[in-house]
Order: C-alpha cells, then sequence, then structure tokens
C-alpha cells in the first residue's frame, strides 16, 4: 500500500543512511582526510654528482735518451777501474754534483759503455758501487771488460794503440751510461759517434747531420781564464776541408785578455776533445771537451737546443786527478 507505515519507514531509513555518506564525504574533502590526491608527488631528487668533471692524470713524457755522461779510468780507483760521472740528462741537462752521484749510488747506472779513440765501443763498465777517492771526489766502482779507451778498432777483432792518446787523457775515455730502474738488467746503450778536426784556429763539425760541418772560433770556448763559455757561437763562415775525427788531442788556445793582465802565454788552457756524440738521441751532436786550466782539469758537455750556430754549456764536471 502506498501509505504502508512500514514501508516509509524503510525509505526514510535509506534517505538517513544516503544523506549520512554524503555528509562524511564532504566533511573529508573539507578537512583534506578524504581520499589520496589524484597527482603522484615528485621523485626524491637524485644524489649529488661531483662538483667538477674528474679529469685523467696527466704523465710527462721525457723526451730523449737520459744518461750519465762520466770519464773511465782504469786504474782511477787505487788502481781499479773506475768512473767519475759528470753530468747526467733527465728532462733536462744537470752537474749538480748530488743528484748525479745519487743517481749511480741507487744503482740507476747499471752500466757504462766506453768509448774508444775512433768512436766505437772500447768495452763495457758494470757499476758496482760509489767510492771517495782523492779529495772526495766520488767515483763509481765496478768491474770492466774490454780494451783500453786509448785504443782504435784494426779490424779482425783487433785494436790498436794511439800513441797521443795516453798522455793527453791519461789512459782515459768518454763513458755513457743509461739510467734505468735499480732492478732492471743492464743494457748496453747505442749512441751514434761523428767526428770534429781543426779547421785553422776553429773547430769545424757537422752539428746537425747536413753535411755542412759549422765553424766554431777555439777561443770561444772560454770565459776568461779560469771557466768555460755559457755559449759558444759559429764563426759567419760554413764547411771545412780538414778531415772529422772522434778525438783531438793537445790543443793550446791563447784567451783573450784585458789591458794589463798580463801576456797570454802566461794563461794558456789546453784543449782535448774526448769525443763528438749524439748523447741524448735528439739528431744533434754534442762535444766532449777537457779543457786544461792553470789549477785545474774538467770535463765540458756542449749541446744545442736549436740553431747548429749555437752551442750551449750542458754541465761541467772534475776530471780524474792527474
Amino acid at each position: 500500500m502506498a501509505n504502508d507505515p512500514r514501508r516509509l519507514a524503510g525509505v526514510a531509513w535509506l534517505v538517513i543512511v544516503a544523506h549520512g555518506i554524503a555528509l562524511g564525504s564532504a566533511l573529508g574533502i573539507a578537512l583534506g582526510i578524504g581520499c589520496g590526491p589524484t597527482i603522484r608527488p615528485d621523485r626524491p631528487p637524485p644524489e649529488p654528482g661531483p662538483v667538477a668533471k674528474i679529469q685523467p692524470l696527466h704523465t710527462t713524457k721525457v723526451s730523449g735518451r737520459q744518461i750519465v755522461v762520466g770519464e773511465m779510468c782504469p786504474q782511477g780507483a787505487g788502481g781499479r777501474p773506475a768512473v767519475a760521472p759528470l753530468v747526467m740528462r733527465t728532462m733536462g741537462w744537470s752537474d749538480d754534483v748530488a743528484e748525479v752521484t745519487n743517481a749511480v749510488e741507487r744503482g740507476s747506472v747499471p752500466r757504462f759503455v766506453v768509448f774508444g779513440v775512433d768512436g766505437k765501443i772500447a768495452g763495457r763498465f758494470d757499476t758496482l758501487g760509489l767510492a771517495e777517492i782523492g779529495s772526495q771526489q766520488a767515483v763509481a766502482t765496478g768491474t770492466y771488460v774490454g780494451a783500453s779507451p786509448c785504443t782504435s778498432d784494426a779490424g779482425g777483432g783487433q785494436r790498436v794503440e794511439d800513441p797521443k792518446c795516453g798522455p793527453a787523457t791519461g789512459g782515459c775515455g768518454l763513458a755513457v751510461g743509461e739510467l734505468t730502474r735499480p732492478d732492471d738488467p743492464p743494457e748496453t746503450v747505442g749512441v751514434i759517434t761523428g767526428g770534429a778536426c781543426l779547421q785553422g784556429d776553429a773547430l769545424a763539425v757537422d752539428i746537425d747531420g747536413d753535411k755542412v760541418m759549422e765553424q766554431f772560433p777555439l777561443v770561444g770556448v772560454l770565459d776568461g781564464v779560469r771557466s768555460p763559455a755559457a755559449e759558444w757561437g759559429a764563426a759567419p763562415v760554413i764547411g771545412a776541408a780538414c778531415t772529422p775525427k772522434f778525438q783531438i788531442y793537445d790543443v793550446k788556445i791563447a784567451p783573450h785578455l784585458e789591458p794589463g793582465k798580463g801576456g797570454a802565454e802566461k794563461h794558456i788552457i789546453g784543449f782535448d776533445l774526448l769525443g763528438v756524440a749524439d748523447l741524448d738521441g735528439n739528431g744533434r751532436m754534442e762535444l766532449v771537451i777537457a779543457l786544461e786550466f792553470p789549477t785545474v782539469r774538467t770535463i765540458v758537455v756542449y749541446t744545442t737546443t736549436g740553431s747548429a750556430q749555437r752551442l750551449e754549456l750542458a754541465g761541467e764536471g772534475q776530471s780524474f786527478t792527474r
């Protein structure tokens, strides 16, 4: 029936329930506690990266050969073979006594090759240690296998003595050793050798291998009467008619003197060319020269970093006491 009290009560109850649900939803929305948001919140930020881009480490490459230049005397250490270390080349040339001798003492120069008067290898010196001789001069001691530095190759495995070498050099010769790791086996360094000759009062030598000889005035190797020149320039002439040799002995130089400094004959400097060789492996020749000053004999190395017309003093060291 349309007016049945029980039916009306059921309808009223449904209306109340629906109204309650609607009211609850509205209240939840108003208070912010209803259904979750329809938009997903942002993701958490990523972990921070490096402040700057990481660059790989760069290692410095040393161009050319790393060596120690010395003088080997078969009886240099109390009658035993020894090498006087003179000049060293690593990233550059150095004649600092402590640096050069330390390289030998820590075993970085296990072997020296020794050259004869013709620029060929006369023998090999294997380093055992460092010792002091004379006036606190440090030399490398070891074993030497080979011929005298004052000999040249005569063919057939034979060598002949040069009679001029002994009086000029004391029987000693140019020695070159390559710098290596102390635990590496010794190696025989390969060095290209050349020659020079006297053209009047100049030393003629092909520095850069262009088949043209530069001429360096002998007096230009001196700075006064007591030291070698820091730079040695060539004369404005090229070519020479002389025959190049690896070594030249007993040359006398009369230095230029200021007025009132006495006669040049009292300040004569002895000059011995001990070798012409590409020591650092850059394709240009170095000159190794012994200069006999009034009170000391010193060995110098001249090199070039640019023009073949200009040589620079790479270093200077004390020779064995004569």
